[in-house]
């Protein structure tokens, strides 16, 4: 009795001892299964199938082209070196990404990207509100959260360069021309207290009618605003009587981003 008790005891823990195994050896095969799987997914996804420099997921998730077509608009340039060069690979004539809305939500293709907001859907984090009236309000379209993200306008005096932000993301940089030796720019953190679609600037030697995109920031003597510029095309050097002159090509797009209470930096 006590020895057939022992052998059965020996015999179930062999058995033991060999579903053990069999798991160990299934688990093991279902990780190589796995790797293998994630491996032939990441090679998919980074694979520039129809050689245009793009990958399959820029391509299907970013940019929306075709993965097998190295020229998806038939505009005689590559997919990848159109957006190398910041022009959009969906639509021809050249078109520049910031100048595209390819969903017509109101934010550009350019930003849309940086935003990680998707350029063919209206409304990528599924609010109800369009990715471009979220931005212009100063929300994420990439969140639902009604938490405000920060806008700021940072001008550079050494280097008469501005830099405006969405959160920590950049959408654009340029030069501009601040005010001359005797008339600076003030330095200081600001915002902006009114948005003036055109004004009249005038003083003892000059008059500039019709100016514009203007964004007041600093009620001092005539006040100071950031506004675009007609009559000079010497951005990147001090030209001003204090304001800051800002290209119209880039202007347009600064005014509609700014709202009243933009955090405005002159450094």
């Amino acid at each position: 009795m006590g020895k057939n008790f022992k052998m059965d005891r020996h015999v179930l823990n062999g058995f033991h001892f060999c579903i053990s195994i069999f798991w160990v050896v299934i688990s093991f095969l279902l990780l190589v299964i796995s790797f293998g799987f994630s491996r032939n997914v990441y090679a998919i996804e980074s694979n520039d199938m129809d050689g245009d420099g793009l990958s399959f997921y820029h391509e299907v998730y970013i940019y929306h082209t075709d993965i097998l077509l190295s020229d998806t608009d038939g505009d005689g340039y590559s997919d990848g070196d159109e957006v190398a060069h910041g022009y959009s690979p969906r639509h021809g004539d050249r078109l520049l990404l910031v100048d595209v809305d390819s969903d017509g939500d109101l934010l550009n293709d350019y930003w849309e990207i940086l935003l990680g907001s998707d350029l063919l859907n209206v409304d990528s984090d599924g609010d109800s509100y369009e990715d471009g009236h979220e931005v212009l309000n100063g929300f994420s379209p990439v969140s639902e959260s009604y938490t405000p993200v920060t806008k700021s306008i940072i001008v550079d005096r050494s280097s008469q360069k501005l830099s405006y932000y969405f959160g920590e993301v950049i959408l654009d940089s340029f030069p501009v021309s601040t005010g001359l030796y005797y008339t600076p720019t003030p330095l200081g953190e600001y915002e902006v207290l009114k948005k003036v679609p055109v004004k009249h600037y005038f003083g003892a030697n000059y008059s500039f009618p019709d100016t514009k995109w203007n964004l007041h920031f600093l009620t001092q003597r005539a006040g100071f605003y950031i506004h675009g510029a007609y009559w000079h095309d010497n951005f990147g050097q001090p030209m001003s009587h204090g304001c800051v002159n800002v290209a119209y090509e880039n202007m347009e797009r600064l005014y509609d981003f700014s709202q009243i209470g933009t955090k405005v930096i002159i450094q």
